[in-house]
């Protein structure tokens, strides 16, 4: 009967003993469960989203929160980094899962007001002041609009082009000197004469600008330069 209270008393003490042992052991390590807080704790604080997974078997050995120091070492809080300080130091690195893609806000392109036309007008009209009406358009990189009326007045149009539709510069023509397709005078200076021939210009061109010119009667092509609008010169130096 004493040999079986002996025993009795020395299971419980061992128990004991064990209930304190683990005790211990539990409040000197820190778990995967808890660095997971901390580290959740840390990124919500400075706005970023955490997705991080530790194990909760996880441990090391208790560190106070003043001890610990966290860096985000990827830039972009995918890769954070725990250290600590104190008595037994440690490190441990963690994998935030985020979508590093951002959604950018979209940059807002201020309004301006701009040309159309009032009515539908057909490729090839002079398009006049009265023909204009001010529209408020967005200017990016892909649709240029035309702001100044001066740029506007007095160009033909290129193409048919509808009502209340912004204008854009390449809905105009150039006021070139000489257009493609004019009968032109060629003059040819020489020496003691100068001869006048008539021709066709093959091309676009302004003042002293060179055009190319077809002979009317020969069908020959000669380069000459713009003098005016019906004018074109072969030798302009002489």
């Amino acid at each position: 009967m004493e040999t079986k209270l002996r025993f009795i008393l020395a299971f419980k003490f061992v128990l004991i003993i064990n209930f304190f042992f683990f005790n211990c052991l539990k409040a000197s390590t820190i778990n995967g469960l808890e660095l997971t807080k901390i580290i959740e704790e840390w990124l919500e604080n400075k706005g970023k989203v955490a997705n991080i997974t530790i194990l909760e078997d996880l441990k090391y050995p208790q560190c106070e929160k003043s001890k610990l120091l966290i860096n985000d070492i990827s830039g972009n809080s995918k890769l954070i980094k725990v250290n600590c300080l104190g008595e037994n130091p440690w490190q441990f690195i963690v994998r935030n899962k985020i979508n590093s893609k951002e959604v950018k806000p979209k940059r807002k392109i201020p309004k301006h007001e701009v040309y159309a036309l009032k009515k539908a007008k057909n490729k090839g009209t002079i398009v006049s002041e009265d023909d204009l009406i001010k529209i408020t358009k967005r200017n990016d990189r892909r649709n240029i609009f035309i702001t100044d009326k001066s740029d506007i007045i007095g160009k033909k149009l290129k193409k048919n082009i509808k009502q209340n539709i912004a204008l854009k510069y390449n809905n105009l023509k150039n006021n070139w000197l000489i257009e493609k397709n004019a009968v032109v005078t060629i003059v040819n200076k020489k020496k003691f004469i100068t001869i006048k021939e008539e021709g066709i210009a093959l091309n676009d061109a302004n003042f002293m600008e060179k055009v190319k010119v077809k002979h009317l009667k020969s069908g020959k092509i000669i380069v000459g330069y713009v003098e005016n609008k019906k004018k074109v010169i072969i030798n302009p130096k002489q």
